[in-house]
């Protein structure tokens, strides 16, 4: 808990992927993939707890039923409305600030998670979110976005787009509309970092197995949890298991919702910064909800 507020992180998670469905419980060296992704998060500092948010769909009744074999909370909503989701596991934990990323990400890592929550708490709350994505320079598989939960609700309010609800914060940082009435900081990533053109998620059977070659390091002993650099390390020093996943062609989410955003009707008054239909006329100067934004000293 930072300045009174309860921080945690929250993860979408369910067995009914396109691409690879019952991924989240994939072997990864002797434990679940969603356990690999729990345990690199609770080693954050300052985190106060993890929630899963998985779906009310019978295929994941297995993963409320492992989420209490490991003591992890567990909620469940809506599969398609992710941001419906969302916000029901902060409400129904008490979470003030959600550390939100995907539970393909198992080489997730929790030094990362602390340097973004002590920059978003240190300007509470003048951003209403903090990212890693919003200006792609870490690779893939490191994402993070930080956002107050009041800034969530007022963006449910706002959308107008059914995309925005299935990827839940796009609204505040990608929308042309969203972006006029949230304030969103981006953390670039540091030398040695700053690699956006490496894929490491669990979406194909192939990057499971570079996955489970990184993850074969850590059970060796070299370190318990590998960092970022050494991750692209291995990655560089290994390129023929990297090849692999490098060939795969994949659906780029960032260009699908722009063109969704073209094809909105209000899109062009808002890039004109024009009153919105359904945004409540807030401005950005008094930002979400019509507080004050004051930014610390």
């Amino acid at each position: 808990m930072i300045n009174g507020k309860i921080i945690k992180a929250i993860i979408p998670a369910r067995m009914t992927s396109s691409r690879l469905p019952g991924k989240v419980m994939l072997n990864i060296c002797g434990k679940p993939v969603l356990q690999r992704v729990i345990e690199r998060v609770r080693a954050s500092k300052l985190l106060d707890g993890v929630v899963i948010a998985t779906t009310i769909n019978k295929d994941d009744d297995c993963i409320e039923e492992f989420c209490k074999i490991i003591n992890c909370e567990c909620f469940r909503g809506s599969e398609n409305n992710v941001l419906e989701r969302l916000i029901g596991a902060a409400r129904a934990t008490n979470t003030d600030i959600i550390v939100e990323l995907t539970s393909d990400c198992p080489i997730i890592f929790s030094g990362h998670i602390d340097y973004l929550v002590n920059l978003h708490m240190q300007e509470y709350p003048y951003y209403d979110m903090t990212t890693n994505i919003e200006i792609r320079s870490f690779p893939r598989g490191f994402d993070l976005r930080i956002v107050n939960i009041e800034a969530l609700e007022w963006s449910q309010k706002e959308i107008d787009a059914e995309i925005d609800l299935q990827h839940a914060l796009t609204f505040i940082y990608l929308n042309p509309k969203g972006k006029l009435n949230y304030k969103v900081q981006n953390w670039i990533a540091p030398e040695g970092q700053n690699r956006p053109d490496l894929e490491i998620t669990l979406d194909t059977i192939e990057d499971w197995e570079l996955i489970c070659f990184i993850y074969g390091f850590e059970e060796q002993g070299y370190n318990l949890e590998l960092n970022c650099e050494q991750v692209i390390s291995i990655i560089d020093n290994y390129p023929m298991m990297y090849k692999k996943v490098a060939d795969i062609k994949r659906k780029n989410y960032f260009d699908e919702l722009s063109e969704c955003y073209t094809k909105q009707k209000n899109v062009e008054g808002a890039k004109k910064n024009e009153k919105v239909p359904n945004s409540n006329n807030r401005s950005r100067k008094t930002g979400v909800g019509n507080r004050t934004r004051k930014k610390p000293k």
